[in-house]
């Protein structure tokens, strides 16, 4: 019996409901790879390994496998705010946001009113946070820039610290193998001068380290050579901090605080998408509340949309006042960081004086009491090692100085990074209005609260 064509595709459609799609691995799940635990006993070794004749013994700098890379004749050389606003301007995760904004210009120029009051109050948030990571990344960049500035001026001294090391060494042994008496323990001499060593080869793994930070934020490409010189001026900054100043400065210029003020003054109910977005970069879980999309779920829904209003209001007061607390702590404890480093920076000038009268006094009285010169070597490598300290003591003020102002914000403004906001100075939305039953039961300072 022949089939009518037009029938053809309804009874393919009954066949393939009947008999269901084969898929052939629908009906087991796979196996994922396990190891059974092994629980075999055994003894631990009676005594630790004999390290000292498992390594081969190397008595010069020369017998390592793989030298670590030098640097050439010629450096980069980078200031500090060449580095610090390249760093700003070269941020990456910044410029794609600004891309971002430009988008949401597109949609506000194009869409309704309504949509148009979330993107610009987006677009304000979006030019803050762009901005707060330059500030970061000029931070960052900073920092690896004063530490290999720290690090190139220690090794100066820590070489001339090797060289007299090394002839502390020499005379030793041609003082203990001509039998007469020394002052000082050889053994002593020794280990001293490869632990000197071992700092150098340390130094020199950060140098490497730091160069590829530094060249990776300033967008320069990541080789070797040629290798950062940091320009810096040495002479510290010794002024006295006053932290309130300092949170003074930085409550005004923060980037996260503006754009959660920015949010409280415009939220509203059209706006409360933007604020469900900022919650949950606070917090996975808030914001995540929302209306189910759908005219069913809406009509049901039609009364309670009102309640969701006051508790974001609610949600970003409180997470503003937290933000503003972290950051009231966190530029405080960068301002005491300042000052706990310019005390350190005293007390290791202190040293590096004291280690230069001690090798005056020993090279004066050289003629008079015989001061032997194996005295003379060790009081000079041990002002090496101070005047060391105190590049790394002037370092870390100046790290701690880039903290505070990366705390406060300051650090792109510094470039000339700053936000151009359409929504900042309007502070008229339902969260700022004062409510009666919460914020002025009694008397009401507030004209909005006088009429209701």
């Amino acid at each position: 019996m022949s089939v009518p064509q037009n029938a053809v595709i309804p009874i393919l459609l009954a066949a393939a409901i009947v008999t269901g799609c084969k898929c052939p691995n629908g009906g087991c799940v796979p196996a994922t790879p396990t190891i059974p635990c092994r629980q075999e006993l055994g003894f631990a070794d009676g005594e630790p390994p004999e390290l000292a004749r498992l390594v081969p013994e190397c008595a010069t700098e020369t017998c390592i496998v793989t030298p670590l890379p030098t640097p050439s004749e010629t450096y980069m050389v980078l200031a500090p705010d060449e580095c610090q606003c390249t760093a700003a301007a070269n941020c990456n995760t910044a410029n794609m946001i600004e891309l971002e904004r430009h988008w949401a210009k597109v949609i506000i120029e194009c869409d309704s009113k309504y949509v148009a009051r979330n993107q610009c109050l987006f677009r304000d948030l979006l030019s803050l946070h762009a901005i707060d990571l330059r500030n970061k990344a000029a931070a960052d960049a900073l920092t690896a820039y004063y530490q290999l500035a720290g690090l190139e001026a220690q090794s100066f001294f820590l070489d001339r610290a090797i060289d007299e090391s090394r002839k502390s060494l020499e005379r030793a042994e041609e003082i203990e193998k001509s039998g007469l008496p020394i002052s000082v323990n050889r053994g002593d001499v020794a280990a001293s001068y490869y632990d000197l060593l071992d700092r150098r080869v340390q130094l020199q793994l950060q140098r490497l380290q730091l160069n590829g930070q530094v060249k990776k934020l300033v967008g320069c490409p990541v080789e070797e050579q040629p290798f950062v010189w940091p320009r810096i001026d040495w002479r510290p900054d010794l002024t006295p901090r006053d932290p309130a100043d300092d949170v003074a400065e930085g409550l005004a210029t923060r980037y996260d605080l503006r754009g959660l003020y920015l949010l409280h003054c415009n939220l509203e109910r059209r706006t409360l998408r933007v604020a469900r977005g900022v919650l949950q970069m606070a917090d996975g879980t808030l914001g995540a509340v929302e209306p189910t999309e759908g005219l069913v779920h809406r009509l049901r829904c039609l009364n309670c949309y009102e309640s969701e209003l006051p508790i974001r209001c609610r949600q970003v007061a409180m997470l503003l006042t937290d933000t503003e607390n972290l950051a009231i702590g966190e530029i405080k404890g960068a301002s005491y960081e300042i000052a706990s480093q310019q005390q350190r920076v005293l007390y290791a000038r202190q040293r590096v004086a004291q280690r230069r009268e001690q090798l005056y006094r020993l090279t004066a009285k050289r003629d008079v009491d015989d001061s032997s010169a194996l005295e003379i070597s060790q009081a000079r490598t041990l002002l090496y090692e101070a005047e060391g300290e105190l590049v790394a003591r002037v370092t870390a003020l100046k790290l701690a100085e880039t903290q505070l102002k990366r705390a406060q914000g300051v650090l792109a403004l510094e470039c000339g990074f700053a936000p151009s906001l359409c929504t900042e100075g309007c502070c008229n939305g339902p969260c700022t209005q004062c409510q009666p039953p919460t914020c002025c039961p009694d008397r009401c300072p507030c004209s909005r609260c006088k009429n209701l």
